[in-house]
Parts: structure tokens; C-alpha cells; sequence
């Protein structure tokens, strides 16, 4: 499940969040790194075609509500760490000695175990709820969803301490590892008869297990485990600041961009219609990032290549032509998507699926917005002193966002909760645009 937090890193390495350098730099990625990551890509959907091809819509629709409650309750607790405050920890850690590192590492993988014990008794107290109560989900799907999403709470903390010793080709090539033992695991699990949903959920519970168990390989081999140093106050005082002050955020964006308005509609819908929206939803939260990484490690390395002055002389202009450039990206991507979803959702999932074209083609229009908005909140990161501004604007846009989904989604179902979903993330995407060129326009007033 990709959000519009998660997706502007891809444009860090057109705008660094530090303004140490007065000229920001365009560094080009590498070859291979690009090409695994659209291997990994294309592996991670071709594993989703094949369980939607394998489950009926109502079965999918059971799948992912069970899985998208497990991951939105590990946030909401501040289990799932945030892309913002793994990046935040990452450039803490990396400027300590490798035995403070160490022990950074020892610091967060405690801490994570503790929210681990929060996370399940939380979530155990919600599956019952909702299934012994309100008799909407069976409790063996809702505990093999939490027991799935367990190891990706403990992959966090490595993921954490590899990217703080930039080592991003380690951080590729498990994800690439996880995406091909998924798709191996499914297609095992595919041939299961009975309890597909429950095989499917086994199936990426073994997966990201064993994709932890390699990343804590790795971390042993390159860390000096053995000559941690215990973090001091200070430090560990700047590392939970690290870790809480963006949970308030987290928790706002699971309502925008996350589906958390699922949540009311479970209690109204069928789970078909839970499918179809979770879908439209999925796949337009996952085109978010397409126009910022064909800018980041395409585009902007060839017009570079091209001018030898392809340098940013400040945070504001950095920010002008990205957005400028992301507008020329999105709208034709959107456009062609839009036109030829008919197409792809009938190769891709079949006839059973073609309902979900309507509210999939409203949703695109948001997920133009927030392809735009990734170079704001990029730019954003740098000002954390600005946060509760966000918070404060975010959080009116919530409130609407929920009033909005109850009222047009009782007349009108999932196409009114679409209604209702795009115009509350094209508020958020706009205000973040132009919330983020007031603060660095009068930032380059003041030098």
C-alpha cells in the first residue's frame, strides 16, 4: 500500500532535505538499480493479477480488508515506521561511529518488539470485535493478516540501519528477494484447494519471515553487533522525537490516502464492492510514485547529461521546476491510464473486474494531484518546524474526507466514496503544493 509520505523519496535525490549546500545537486541513479526496481515491480503485480485470477471478487475483497486493517493498526500505533521518520533516524545514525550504529540499532529493535506486544493486543481485540461481535470477518483470516504483517514491523528496523550506511543496493535486492519468494510462495499456495485466502495469507507470513531473517544476516555481517554502545539521553531523546513526531501525520495520511474510509464501509457494503474499491484504491495509490521515479532516475539524469548546468541554485527554484516537470509527466500518464483502464483491467483481471473502471477513473484524478505534491512534500521534510501547520490543515481535511464518505457513499456506494476520497486527497495535495511555495518563498525573502 503506497501513500503520497512514502512516495516522495523518490525525488530525494533531486531535492536533498538538508540546505547545508547552497546549489542542490541531481545525482543520476544507476543502471541496475533501476532495472531491479522495475523487476521488482512488475514481480509484486504479476503476483497480485495471479490471486486476483485465483480468488472470486468476494474472496479478494475478504483478503484485502483483513490485510489493510493489520498494516493500518500498525500504524496508528507507531509500529509501522514511516518512510519521514525512517529517514529522519537513518540521517541520525549515519553520522555516529559504527558502535553507536550498533547500538541505535539494539535502541530501535527493543522498542519495536514493544510495540509489537501493543500492536497484538490491539489487533487480537479488534479481530474479535469484528468477528465475534459484528460476525464480518473469520477470526483465522484476521489473525494470519496481523501474524503476516509481524516480520514487516521488524524489517523496518533493518531497513533503517542499511539505509543510514547507504547501502540502498542492499535495500533493492531484498525487496527484489521478497517480490520472488512471494510470487514462488503464491503460486505454491495457488494450488492449494479449500482455504485459498488462508494459503495465500501463510504463503507472505513465510515470506517476509524469511526476507527478515536474511536482512538481520546482512545487518550481523556489516554492523559490529558485538561492540554496541549504548545510546545516550540526548540521543535517545532525538531518536523517539524522531520516531513519535510524525505519527499524528501518519495517522491523518491512513485516512487520506490510505483507505482508511474501509473502515465505515465494511459496515455497508458487500465484500465484493469492498474489492472493487480497495483495488481502484491500490492501484491508484501505487501510480502515485510512476511520474516521480521516470523524473528522478530518467529524466532528469538525461537532461543533465545533456546541460552541463543541470544544478538547482536554490530550494525554491528546486522546487518550481520539479513540480513544473512532474505536471508534464502526470497529466498524459493519468490521461492514458484513465483511457485505456477498460483494457488493461479486462487483461489483467477479466470480465468479473470491469466494474471497478468508474470509481478507478475518478480515483486517477487524485492520484494526479498527488504525483504533483511529491516535490512539496519532499521540500517540506526540511521543515520540521512547519509541522503542526501541516498537522492542523491535514486534519480538517480528514474530518471532511469522513463527513463526505458517509453521506455519498449511502447514495451512491463505492462510486460516492470515490467521490468523496479524491476531493478530500486533491485538498491535501493542493494545500501541500502551495503551503510548501509560501514557506520556501519567504524563506529565500529572508537571505
Amino acid at each position: 500500500m503506497a501513500s503520497l509520505n512514502n512516495t516522495s523519496h523518490n525525488l530525494e535525490k533531486l531535492v536533498p532535505a538538508a540546505e547545508k549546500d547552497p546549489i542542490y545537486h541531481i545525482t543520476a541513479p544507476s543502471i541496475w538499480q533501476c532495472l531491479t526496481t522495475v523487476c521488482t515491480v512488475i514481480i509484486s503485480s504479476g503476483t497480485s493479477i495471479l490471486m486476483a485470477r485465483t480468488l472470486d471478487p468476494s474472496s479478494l475483497g475478504n483478503y484485502l480488508f483483513v490485510q489493510w486493517l493489520a498494516a493500518i493498526v500498525a500504524a496508528t500505533i507507531g509500529a509501522d515506521m514511516s518512510t519521514i521518520a525512517s529517514q529522519h533516524i537513518a540521517d541520525i545514525q549515519c553520522r555516529e561511529s559504527p558502535g553507536m550504529i550498533a547500538g541505535i540499532f539494539y535502541f530501535l529493535w527493543h522498542r519495536q518488539q514493544r510495540r509489537i506486544l501493543l500492536y497484538c493486543l490491539l489487533y487480537l481485540l479488534l479481530g474479535f470485535t469484528l468477528s465475534y461481535v459484528f460476525h464480518l470477518y473469520p477470526f483465522p483470516q484476521l489473525l494470519l493478516a496481523g501474524l503476516s504483517t509481524i516480520p514487516l514491523l521488524l524489517s523496518n528496523v533493518a531497513g533503517t540501519t542499511l539505509r543510514s550506511l547507504r547501502r540502498s543496493d542492499l535495500l533493492i535486492m531484498l525487496h527484489l528477494f521478497a517480490v520472488l519468494l512471494s510470487l514462488l510462495l503464491v503460486i505454491v499456495a495457488a494450488q492449494v484447494k479449500g482455504k485459498p485466502i488462508e494459503s495465500f495469507q501463510l504463503a507472505f507470513a513465510l515470506s517476509n519471515t524469511l526476507t527478515l531473517i536474511l536482512s538481520i544476516i546482512i545487518i550481523i555481517h556489516i554492523v559490529p553487533l558485538e561492540k554496541a554502545l549504548q545510546p545516550g539521553i540526548f540521543l535517545r531523546e532525538r531518536l523517539q522525537q524522531s520516531l513519535t513526531h510524525s505519527r499524528l501525520f501518519v495517522i491523518l495520511d491512513a485516512i487520506i490516502w490510505q483507505r482508511g474510509e474501509c473502515l465505515l464501509l465494511a459496515y455497508q457494503c458487500k465484500p465484493t464492492e469492498i474489492s472493487f474499491y480497495m483495488l481502484c484504491s491500490i492501484i491508484s495509490n501505487s501510480t502515485i510514485g510512476l511520474a516521480p521515479f521516470l523524473l528522478a532516475n530518467i529524466v532528469e539524469p538525461m537532461r543533465v547529461s545533456k546541460n552541463a548546468h543541470g544544478l538547482y541554485p536554490n530550494p525554491y527554484d528546486s522546487f518550481v521546476k520539479t513540480t513544473c516537470h512532474l505536471v508534464f509527466l502526470t497529466v498524459p500518464l493519468c490521461l492514458i491510464l484513465s483511457f485505456f483502464s477498460p483494457t488493461l483491467i479486462f487483461f489483467c483481471l477479466g470480465r468479473d473486474y470491469l466494474e471497478l473502471i468508474q470509481p478507478l477513473r475518478i480515483m486517477l484524478i487524485a492520484t494526479g494531484f498527488g504525483s504533483i505534491a511529491t516535490a512539496s512534500l519532499t521540500h517540506l521534510a526540511a521543515y520540521p518546524d512547519q509541522y503542526s501547520t501541516q498537522v492542523r490543515s491535514q486534519f480538517f481535511i480528514a474530518l471532511l474526507k469522513i463527513g463526505l464518505v458517509i453521506l455519498l457513499s449511502t447514495h451512491w456506494g463505492i462510486t460516492g466514496a470515490a467521490i468523496a476520497s479524491t476531493l478530500a486527497q486533491i485538498l491535501s495535495a493542493a494545500h501541500s503544493i502551495f503551503f510548501c511555495r509560501h514557506i520556501l518563498l519567504r524563506h529565500e525573502l529572508r537571505l
